[in-house]
C-alpha cells in the first residue's frame, strides 16, 4: 500500500500518454474525476480497494483502448454507465463490492471481447438483459448478492466458454434454463437463495466438467 495522496486530482488528465494507471489500495477517497476520460491511451485502470464514492463517471466510456477495468471494493453509487458499452476491447470488468444500483445496461452486450464480468455484492436490480447473451467469450459471470429479479434468461446458455456462473442470493424466479446443459466447460454453478423452482433440469447431466453445484434454498 502506498499512501500517495488523498484524492485523484483532475490534473491527472494531463498525463495524456499514460497506458497503465494503478492506484489500488491507496486509501483514496472522494470521487473519480470525469477528466480521467481524457486518458485515451489507457489500457489498464485499477482503482480497487480504496474509499472512493459518488457515481462512476460516464467519461470512462471514452477510454476505447481499455482492456482491464477494476473499481471494486469502494463505496461507488449510482448506476453502471451505459457508455461502458463503447469499451469494445475490454476483457475484464470488476465493479463488485460497491453500492451500485439500477439495472445492467443493455449496452453491456456490446462488450464482445469480455472474458470476466464481476458485479457481485452491490444493489443492482431488474432483469438480466438478454443482450448479455452476446458475450460469447465470457468465462466468469459473477452476479451474486444483488437484487436481480425475473427469470434467468436462456441467453446465458449461449456462453459456450463459461466456466463459473454465480447467480446466488438474488430474487430470480421461474425455472433453471434447460439450455444450461450446453455449457460444457462449466465448473461451478451457484443458484442458491433465489425463488427458483426446485426442479433441476435433466440437461444439467451433460455438464461433465461441473465440480460445484449449489441450488439450495430455492423453492
Amino acid at each position: 500500500m502506498n499512501k500517495l495522496f488523498h484524492v485523484i486530482p483532475p490534473q491527472i488528465s494531463y498525463l495524456s500518454k499514460l497506458v497503465y494507471l494503478y492506484l489500488a489500495r491507496n486509501e483514496l477517497f472522494g470521487r473519480i474525476p470525469p477528466e480521467i476520460g481524457r486518458l485515451r491511451n489507457l489500457t489498464i485502470l485499477y482503482l480497487f480497494e480504496n474509499k472512493l464514492s459518488g457515481e462512476i463517471p460516464k467519461e470512462i466510456g471514452n477510454l476505447k483502448s481499455l482492456v482491464d477495468l477494476k473499481l471494486s471494493i469502494n463505496s461507488l453509487t449510482g448506476s453502471i454507465p451505459p457508455s461502458f458499452g463503447s469499451l469494445k476491447k475490454l476483457t475484464t470488468l470488476c465493479l463488485s463490492k460497491n453500492e451500485l444500483s439500477g439495472s445492467i445496461p443493455q449496452e453491456m452486450g456490446n462488450l464482445k471481447s469480455l472474458v470476466e464480468l464481476y458485479l457481485y455484492e452491490n444493489q443492482l436490480n431488474g432483469s438480466i438483459p438478454t443482450s448479455l447473451g452476446n458475450l460469447t467469450t465470457l468465462t466468469h459471470l459473477w452476479l451474486y448478492t444483488n437484487k436481480f429479479s425475473g427469470t434467468i434468461p436462456d441467453d446465458i446458455g449461449k456462453m459456450e466458454f463459461l466456466v463459473h456462473l454465480f447467480l446466488s442470493n438474488n430474487n430470480f424466479t421461474g425455472c433453471i434454463p434447460k439450455n444450461f446443459g450446453n455449457l460444457e466447460k462449466l465448473q461451478t454453478l451457484y443458484l442458491y437463495s433465489n425463488q427458483l423452482s426446485s426442479s433441476i433440469p435433466e440437461e444439467l447431466g451433460n455438464l461433465k466438467s461441473l465440480v460445484g453445484l449449489d441450488c439450495l434454498t430455492t423453492i
